[in-house]
């Protein structure tokens, strides 16, 4: 099969069928007439592609092609190219992506039930239950229980900012935002092909930055304390190549120049790593912090919105729904806020 985006014969990116959770909720349509706006979280299109095959890469000049028709002009694919694909295309990516897909959940929840099951069994044999269906019927429920608890954690899980996905969007949404568009991933199984689709989705981020710039001046001011607490928070490991020479300069550190026992006789050296964490939002202005936070979190707001799993507020700031919360909103709650559970799922 062709690793290829599916496309409509109009040269855009196929959406997600009607029956996708949360697709109906989602203000979508065709391209809008003369006089009409771009409402904040519409959907403008979706690249798919087959994450089963390789190599892989998203047609983005479509993308580009389908982002004019909605009136969103200066918007080159190039900017966002390299950002978006070596995001979500790397190797290790889309192997996570597929082991944490939902049926490699289901799959490993039916092995944990039974597995639990047996155990539990094989315990209670040791032990006079009385009736052998009284004590079947027990060790059933306990196995239900505890296998139902195991599928909670992971939809809790999922409503988290996942940095394997979400957060590696955080520099192609920086790169977006000044173009009033917000990317973000989710991915599906159709038969036994897993999908990976990238959302590009309308919102005008200039009212969320004011805010959020307010917000933080604010927290600066009087909450201190809990800003740095929840920034420290926000943080990355990475890997980063290091020169020998630099690591072999000081009397400290004390590095051979060769192997004493070479393997080969022209032996190939590996490159030496260092992880370093990295400060996703570092301390700086208010409105660059703001900004910082919106590209950060961009991709985690696109995937709730999308899902259906945003949650429901009394009002809403810079979004036409009621009861749908804007960027600002989730992260003055959920990210600067006051909860203790994490929010980061690593």
């Amino acid at each position: 099969m062709a690793c290829e985006p599916q496309m409509d014969p109009g040269g855009a990116a196929s959406p997600l069928s009607t029956s996708s959770p949360g697709w109906n909720a989602l203000p979508v349509g065709s391209p809008p007439g003369w006089g009409q706006e771009l409402r904040n979280g519409q959907v403008l299109t979706v690249l798919r592609i087959d994450n089963t095959c390789a190599p892989i890469a998203f047609d983005l000049g479509a993308a580009e092609e389908q982002l004019q028709t909605w009136g969103i002009q200066q918007v080159p694919a190039d900017q966002y190219r390299s950002l978006a694909e070596s995001a979500l295309l790397e190797p290790q990516v889309r192997r996570y992506i597929i082991y944490n897909s939902r049926p490699m959940r289901l799959a490993f929840a039916v092995v944990f039930y039974v597995v639990v099951w047996a155990n539990i069994y094989s315990t209670s044999q040791i032990f006079a239950l009385g009736n052998h269906w009284v004590g079947v019927l027990l060790v059933t429920l306990a196995a239900v229980s505890l296998t139902l608890t195991l599928m909670l954690i992971f939809e809790r899980h999922q409503r988290k900012a996942n940095t394997n996905t979400d957060l590696r969007l955080a520099a192609a949404n920086g790169a977006l935002q000044r173009h009033r568009v917000l990317l973000g991933v989710t991915d599906t199984v159709e038969g036994c092909q897993s999908v990976i689709q990238l959302w590009f989705v309308y919102f005008d981020l200039e009212n969320c930055v004011q805010f959020l710039s307010d917000h933080v001046q604010e927290m600066k001011a009087n909450q201190e304390s809990l800003l740095r607490s929840r920034l420290s928070q926000l943080c990355v490991v990475m890997e980063t190549g290091v020169s020998p020479t630099t690591m072999a300069e000081g009397p400290e550190n004390l590095l051979e120049e060769a192997p004493l026992l070479p393997s080969s006789p022209h032996p190939t050296e590996r490159p030496l790593m260092q992880t370093e964490l990295h400060q996703l939002v570092p301390d700086a202005e208010p409105e660059e912090m703001a900004q910082q936070l919106l590209a950060v979190f961009g991709g985690y707001y696109i995937r709730l919105l999308v899902t259906s799993q945003l949650p429901h507020v009394v009002g809403t700031r810079h979004t036409d729904s009621p009861r749908v919360p804007c960027p600002c909103q989730l992260i003055e709650a959920h990210i600067l806020g006051t909860g203790c559970c994490p929010f980061l799922a690593r």
